[in-house]
């Protein structure tokens, strides 16, 4: 007969989607991880697999939570340029409340480059925000706030490719007054 879990599995998930967050995936031991996550190895490997299996349920969680935040800023507003706004001031606002860049631009560039499984799951995550900011710039385009002749698709992997500039300069500079007017500018190419 099996045994019942002992502790619960997303909870244990999220201690290791912050320690993969904060210092990356090559970076992080095992032994950091049963640390962080107060489980026994053998647990670990049971519940999520090897340091890969973790590290891929840590970005799908993150991604789950954090696009869900976005939407969340957006609820009760009737202008649908404005929820854009709304959606990227959060995620600003979250970083640095934070002190941490988005995992998912973070790891691009870590681990894109060399791993195919994590890339392809990066590029489908990336891609569910850009459909996320399509939809709000066609229903932008329909309410007349955005013009009709620009492509809701380009403009949406706009937004989502910038993303890795604020995070950049947030990383280097540290000054939220900076990345917010660099959002600005951003946002005004959809006017």
């Amino acid at each position: 007969m099996a045994r019942n879990k002992e502790f619960d599995p997303t909870e244990k998930l999220e201690k290791a989607r912050a320690l993969f967050w904060e210092k990356g995936y090559h970076a992080t031991s095992m032994q950091e991880l049963v640390s962080q996550m107060k489980v026994n190895r053998g647990s670990m490997y049971t519940t999520y697999g090897d340091k890969h299996q973790l590290f891929v349920e840590s970005l799908q969680n993150y991604a789950l939570e954090t696009y869900s935040a976005y939407q969340k800023a957006a609820v009760g507003e009737n202008s649908p340029l404005r929820c854009i706004e709304l959606i990227v001031k959060k995620a600003i606002a979250r970083s640095f409340e934070e002190n941490k860049v988005c995992m998912i631009v973070k790891s691009s560039f870590e681990m894109a480059p060399h791993d195919e499984e994590v890339k392809v799951l990066l590029k489908k995550l990336s891609n569910a925000l850009i459909t996320i900011f399509q939809e709000f710039i066609e229903k932008a385009q329909q309410a007349g706030e955005i013009s009709a002749g620009k492509d809701a698709r380009q403009l949406a992997q706009f937004i989502v490719g910038n993303f890795a500039g604020l995070w950049q300069m947030q990383s280097l500079y540290n000054d939220k007054k900076m990345v917010e007017q660099m959002a600005e500018n951003m946002l005004a190419i959809l006017r």
